[in-house]
């Protein structure tokens, strides 16, 4: 008893607080100083290495937050039929748990209460659960099936991620409420137990879909198939739907689809084409991020922007067509496209974010439409062979690093109306040779152009930029 750590409630009920003992297997008291223990607290036990059992009396009511957290060696728990309540973390990280049974009367799984507990082999729900939290049984790697309760009704983002044995999953009628990347990582799932008369969910073949919102949620890791047609009648792809999916060549998306949501198709490194169809009105953050062989992209009209890293790493990208729609393209959007030749920015185009084209070291010119009004820091960092670039009159400022390690840059149009270049803007242009300024330039940074060793500046007299090229010994010729 010394050992353990006790404070009372103001229900007249005795809390455990912390343990100090040494002891491998624990048995929790049922009564301190004549008060009943009904409460774990948060942390009771949290980070107890050495810690192998625990027996917790059925005076209990409630496991707090993080109460057994990270106790990597305890491997049997009971949990009585007296709790009700799990709290949040309250058994993550513990690696050699083995079995856990859900007491009748929980009707709740919180956030991340069994995440991480990799030994995790079995798992029992009482009829009456209700809800399984976000990642509440993510990277149980494990867990070979799951037996989830008729009474289910929402099972949380991530629930099951990265649960890398789970082979087969039920979905019980009452489900109706499926959180992003529930499945995510579970590279064995093979099938889902879907009712026929099922009112939200169906599967066909193993990939499953939520035929109330006509969305595409998963489709299962095993499938050798090349090549995929999305049914008719889909409207989403869902968030990593597709991702890691290596033996995909294609995918044909029906007209009917409006929206792919982010990573969809993150690492599908074999992809080479798939089908953007007219109906397509956005591409979410990630879609197509290391789809290492995908080879030609036709985004669709009506697309208003490619958003952040949609295209990142995709090294086998040769050409991209952009719709005259596209006001935007985010941070990132087509970063280490290393095999992109070239790129026909359409008119409208206003904003081009930070790295979007950064290492397109295939890249060879850029004109940027009169339209654009912002290019971030870093857009075209490291286009090695990139050799000419025409700026709009709109943009006012050439952000830090733009065009920085352009090694092979040697013609820059800049009209009347910049403003500002940035720090290291231009660093390591070596083969910049000329760069006339307009009189609109009223700030440079010292080190705009660090390494231009060549560089001749032809500037109009009395100018910013004469004043410049005189401070920072460059040589310029008057215009």
């Amino acid at each position: 008893m010394a050992d353990f750590l006790f404070s009372i409630r103001r229900d007249g009920s005795a809390q455990l607080d912390g343990y100090e003992g040494e002891d491998t297997t624990i048995e929790i008291p049922s009564s301190y100083n004549g008060h009943t223990v009904t409460v774990i607290a948060d942390n009771a036990f949290s980070w107890q290495s050495s810690i192998r059992s625990v027996t917790i009396p059925d005076t209990v009511t409630t496991l707090g937050e993080a109460a057994f957290s990270w106790c990597d060696s305890l491997a049997d728990v009971v949990i009585p039929e007296s709790v009700r309540t799990i709290g949040e973390w309250c058994f993550i990280g513990c690696s050699a748990l083995r079995s856990v049974v859900i007491p009748p009367s929980v009707r709740k799984i919180n956030y991340s209460t069994f995440q991480s507990c990799s030994s995790l082999r079995s798992v029992s729900f009482p009829d009456g659960l209700r809800m399984i939290g976000p990642e509440a049984f993510s990277e149980c790697r494990s867990l070979e099936s799951v037996t989830l309760p008729k009474s289910l009704t929402s099972l949380g983002d991530s629930a099951f991620a990265s649960c890398e044995a789970l082979t087969s999953v039920n979905l019980p009628l009452k489900l109706s409420e499926l959180g992003a990347n529930a499945f995510s990582g579970c590279t064995s799932l093979v099938s889902f137990d879907v009712h026929p008369d099922h009112p939200v969910f169906r599967s066909e073949d193993g990939v499953l879909f939520n035929k109330a919102e006509h969305r595409l949620i998963f489709y299962p890791f095993h499938r050798r198939d090349p090549i995929y047609q999305v049914p008719d009648d889909t409207l989403v792809i869902s968030e990593e739907a597709f991702a890691n999916r290596v033996h995909l060549n294609e995918v044909f998306l029906p007209d009917s689809v409006t929206k792919i949501e982010q990573k969809a198709f993150y690492g599908c490194r074999n992809l080479r084409y798939i089908h953007l169809p007219d109906s397509l009105d956005r591409i979410c953050n990630n879609a197509f991020h290391g789809c290492s062989s995908l080879e030609q992209i036709a985004l669709p009209d009506g697309l208003t922007a490619v958003e952040y890293s949609v295209f990142y790493a995709c090294s086998a990208l040769v050409s991209v067509r952009l719709p005259e729609t596209l006001r935007i393209i985010y941070s990132c959007a087509f970063s280490g496209c290393g095999s992109l030749k070239a790129v026909d920015l359409p008119d409208g185009l206003i904003d081009i974010g930070e790295s979007a084209f950064e290492g397109c070291r295939s890249l060879e010119c850029v004109v940027l439409p009169d339209s654009v009004e912002l290019l971030g820091a870093h857009a075209f960092g490291s286009c090695v062979v990139l050799d000419s670039v025409t700026i709009g009159p709109r943009l006012k400022v050439i952000e830090p690093q733009t065009f920085a390690r352009c090694e092979n840059l040697n013609h820059v149009e800049i009209p009347e109306g910049l403003q500002e270049i940035g720090a290291e803007a231009f660093e390591k242009c070596e083969n910049l040779l000329s760069l006339q300024l307009p009189e609109s330039v009223q700030k440079i940074a010292e080190d705009a152009f660090t390494d231009c060793r060549h560089l001749m500046m032809f500037v109009f007299p009395d100018s910013y930029a004469k004043q410049y090229a005189l401070d920072q010994n460059i040589f310029y010729s008057e215009l």
